[in-house]
């Protein structure tokens, strides 16, 4: 039951950050899509009730998954897993959906309390996030196309790359902030992915994005930032401009161990920025202790 609560939690507060962006007026008028707080109340009836079969064999699947992977008692614990310090930066750590979400659930980032769930548990609960946020932003289309993850990874966060098919993603119960955890065979996979990132950010730096058809020119700039724990940390900006007018949005990314972690908070399209340097930090430490 408790799983399932968190599912509909990070499922609605996706949405409910994506409600905020669309009221950003940066695509002319304005105003949000509606999406009417019955229709949230009865996917969610859905997520607990019509897919409670689905879900439940997620659950087993995962429980079985976890029992083959994860460490079967404390000493086991104790003796596999590297400390803090021995899984700082520039070691290759060992991260896993049980162990971040151990680490992040019911924790605050940024004052918010998180609730984080593994992605392909809430695909197998009926959840599609990418289309749940297009479906309150919009369809959101960029040309090129090869340009599609950098350009909606700095839009709406790393929920919307395209390897989020795995990982964790939580959120706060009003949809402040969206963390995304994406684990990696080693630190340098998961730094080879954020090179990536990086390369493509630079390759995107003026690409196009369309929104219902609405064109938006976008340019797109990475920057280091300081994470003491962090192998890697950047600070992307999106600068856009549509009939709406114009905005900066920004998001953080990092290397922590084996995974990339990317953090956006929905106060980025209300025209405030965010301190991702802060943000990544108390993340980094709440996985010091997974």
């Amino acid at each position: 039951m408790e799983r399932r609560r968190r599912i509909t939690v990070a499922a609605a507060t996706s949405v409910a950050a994506a409600l905020t962006l669309s009221g950003c007026g940066l695509f002319g008028g304005g105003e949000p899509k509606e999406r009417s707080e019955e229709s949230t109340q009865e996917q969610s009836t859905e997520a607990t009730g019509g897919t409670e079969e689905q879900s439940s064999q997620a659950t087993s699947e995962e429980t079985t998954e976890s029992s083959d992977s994860a460490s079967p008692t404390e000493s086991d614990d104790e003796s596999a897993s590297p400390s803090a310090s021995e899984s700082g930066g520039g070691s290759d750590g060992e991260l896993s959906d049980s162990s971040v979400m151990g680490a992040l659930n019911g924790e605050k980032v940024g004052g918010f309390e998180i609730n984080a769930v593994p992605v392909s548990l809430m695909s197998a609960s009926g959840y599609d996030i990418p289309s749940m946020l297009e479906e309150s932003v919009g369809v959101v289309t960029v040309d090129p196309t090869s340009c599609g993850d950098p350009v909606k990874g700095s839009f709406m966060g790393g929920i919307m790359q395209s390897d989020m098919d795995e990982g964790v993603v939580g959120s706060d119960e009003e949809g402040n902030l969206i963390v995304t955890v994406h684990m990696y065979d080693s630190t340098s996979e998961a730094e080879d992915a954020l090179d990536d990132f990086e390369t493509g950010v630079k390759d995107c730096s003026e690409a196009t994005m369309s929104v219902d058809d609405q064109p938006v020119d976008v340019q797109l700039e990475n920057e280091d930032i300081t994470v003491d724990s962090a192998d890697t940390a950047i600070r992307t900006t999106l600068s856009a401009g549509g009939p709406g007018g114009s905005m900066d949005i920004h998001t953080g990314r990092m290397v922590y161990e084996n995974s990339m972690i990317s953090v956006i908070a929905s106060e980025e399209y209300e025209g405030k920025q965010a301190d991702y340097e802060e943000l990544l930090t108390e993340i980094a430490d709440l996985l010091a202790t997974a």
